[in-house]
């Protein structure tokens, strides 16, 4: 029997081996790794759905003050407008008669950029900053930085659209633009090319 086994095993090497090991896990290794009189911890695979509640957060992501009333029930204040703030109005009235319509404007994704700078660094991203890197007035930065507006799904969808076709309207003409100009330069250097021909012939 050990005979046949042996020339067995000669032959197929890999045949034998699998009768000396054993598929089954012992007690022992089973339990040397057991904490001994503690529970054992709570895997993340077992972690049930209960929702977790962070909407104490959004005050301090969104840059509210504590202790502020929404808008609607904020009251005027009782003392007179400074002279600086009125003499302000009068100059905005005079610039804008139809009202607020500055000649350079910024997307939405930029104008949420500008507040959340603003919202991180206040001393380092100051309004004549921002107007100096965004290219507008200080103003407009003002107003963007006081301004919480934010337009509906379909008309964020609408904008957005707009501005993708306005995009590839400039691209389109910009690549219309380059070709004349290479076309216009080919034809000025072919001109150039015979009359230099002509001269010498």
């Amino acid at each position: 029997m050990f005979l046949s086994f042996y020339r067995f095993a000669l032959c197929c090497p890999r045949a034998s081996l699998t009768r000396f090991y054993s598929v089954q896990i012992s007690y022992d290794s089973r339990r040397k790794w057991a904490l001994q009189g503690l529970p054992r911890p709570r895997s993340i695979l077992d972690d049930n759905d209960t929702p977790v509640d962070l909407s104490e957060d959004d005050d301090a992501v969104n840059g509210v003050r504590p202790n502020t009333p929404p808008l609607h029930l904020r009251q005027p204040p009782k003392k007179p407008t400074p002279h600086e703030y009125k003499v302000h109005r009068e100059v905005i009235k005079k610039n804008f008669p139809a009202g607020w319509n500055p000649p350079h404007k910024v997307s939405r994704e930029a104008m949420e950029g500008i507040r959340q700078m603003h919202r991180l660094d206040p001393e380092k991203f100051s309004t004549p900053i921002l107007a100096e890197k965004f290219k507008i007035s200080p103003e407009a930065v003002r107003r963007i930085l006081k301004s919480r507006w934010e337009p509906p799904r379909e008309k964020r969808l609408k904008l957005a659209e707009r501005e993708r076709a306005a995009k590839m309207e400039y691209f389109s003409l910009k690549r219309v633009r380059e070709r004349m100009e290479a076309r216009a330069a080919r034809e000025s250097a072919d001109v150039g090319t015979d009359r230099d021909r002509l001269q010498f012939e």
